[in-house]
């Protein structure tokens, strides 16, 4: 399987799982996400072929499967954190990397969450206020954070 490696070095780049070489020396801040299936086989190091893979923006919108904070090891992420960031549209996952504090309304979350309850909180969300308002949290912010900083 080919993923897709992001980092502030250069345009997405097609590489093999965790175990390649390539993906274990590429220093922080820096993003695996799983890439799309595609009609013919991308060797990895390759240019992406695929129209997902081809720019920063489309590349987040995958699944994302690890992290690397700059001076940090790489960080596997969980399932639950993968599928809710999958959820986001778009427009939010814009919103949640540029601000990382930014509130989702109750609305929202069900949405991000496939239809979860709104009082069910994870370790990747947190809430205040009435009517309840929620933020990014654990893995999520960090997946966030280290998007934002490759971004810059």
């Amino acid at each position: 399987m080919t993923n897709v490696l992001l980092t502030p070095q250069g345009p997405p780049l097609s590489v093999g799982d965790m175990g390649d070489l390539s993906v274990a020396a590429t220093p922080g801040p820096a993003v695996l996400f799983a890439s799309p299936a595609t009609s013919g086989d991308v060797s990895p190091g390759s240019a992406p072929e695929t129209p997902e893979a081809e720019s920063t923006v489309a590349t987040a919108s995958n699944r994302p499967l690890a992290y690397r904070e700059a001076d940090a090891d790489w960080h596997e992420l969980g399932y639950e954190a993968a599928d809710h960031w999958e959820g986001l549209s778009p427009e939010l996952r814009d919103r949640l990397i540029a601000d990382r504090t930014a509130k989702l309304s109750r609305e929202e979350y069900s949405v991000t969450t496939s239809g979860a309850s709104a009082s069910m909180i994870t370790s990747n969300w947190t809430y205040s206020g009435s009517p309840r308002m929620y933020r990014i949290a654990g893995e999520l912010r960090e997946l966030a954070e280290v998007l934002a900083e490759i971004g810059d």
